[in-house]
């Protein structure tokens, strides 16, 4: 049925007047609960960038303690380290070597025989007895006899050993020689090296010839 002209004008008129009411309605109760807007949540302010994480450099490294090249190097204050060879062995004969190399920074001069003493495997003093040449070893190697030598830094010298074999017990090692005690000569504290193999001399005697220019022998390694 059609309503009257006169009666659909204001039903039309009527619609966005609710709507707009409405939305005034809506603000005037949020106004009335909370007149000081303290409810609005705050507003987002700049998002601050994240942080990373930075890998610590490399560190630089230490500089090297200044002072004595010799002790820069790791040479003992006497400025020589000793070294003991291999032994030979031939019809009961035996043969070793010392070797002194001058790991200094000033030149080393020697002269005559080295001063040894043969420790066990304890590194306590046998009786060895040790003699300046190899006169009392049977065929034993020739002895040059003693004579100046300088050894510049760099250099090296060595000592011929002769000893003829002594029974050794092979449960407790009595009577093997396993370390020396090396010097260039009585007046210099000794150092203690290691026999490669052993020196089965017991209680005999030990011959060494005199120092002389080593030009074969390398360098021994740094404790």
């Amino acid at each position: 049925m059609r309503l009257p002209r006169r009666v659909r004008l204001p039903l039309l008129v009527l619609v966005p007047a609710l709507s707009l009411s409405g939305c005034g309605l809506a603000a005037e109760l949020e106004r009335e609960v909370d007149p000081a807007h303290t409810s609005r949540p705050p507003s987002a302010g700049p998002t601050p960038p994240p942080v990373r994480d930075v890998a610590p450099g490399p560190t630089a490294p230490e500089s090297p303690a200044t002072g004595d090249p010799a002790a820069a190097e790791g040479c003992p204050d006497s400025g020589f380290r000793a070294q003991a060879g291999a032994t030979d062995a031939a019809m009961g004969l035996r043969v070793g070597t010392v070797a002194l190399y001058n790991c200094g920074a000033e030149p080393l001069r020697l002269k005559g025989y080295p001063a040894l003493q043969v420790l066990d495997t304890e590194r306590e003093p046998m009786g060895t007895e040790v003699v300046e040449g190899t006169r009392r070893v049977s065929m034993g190697p020739e002895d040059p006899g003693p004579r100046p030598l300088v050894l510049d830094p760099g250099m090296s010298a060595r000592s011929t050993l002769a000893w003829r074999y002594w029974a050794v017990d092979p449960r407790t090692g009595k009577g093997l020689g396993a370390y020396l005690r090396v010097a260039p000569d009585g007046q210099t504290p000794p150092q203690t090296v290691e026999v490669a193999g052993g020196l089965d001399v017991g209680e005999g005697v030990l011959g060494t010839t005199a120092w002389e220019y080593d030009i074969s022998q390398a360098p021994p390694e740094r404790p």
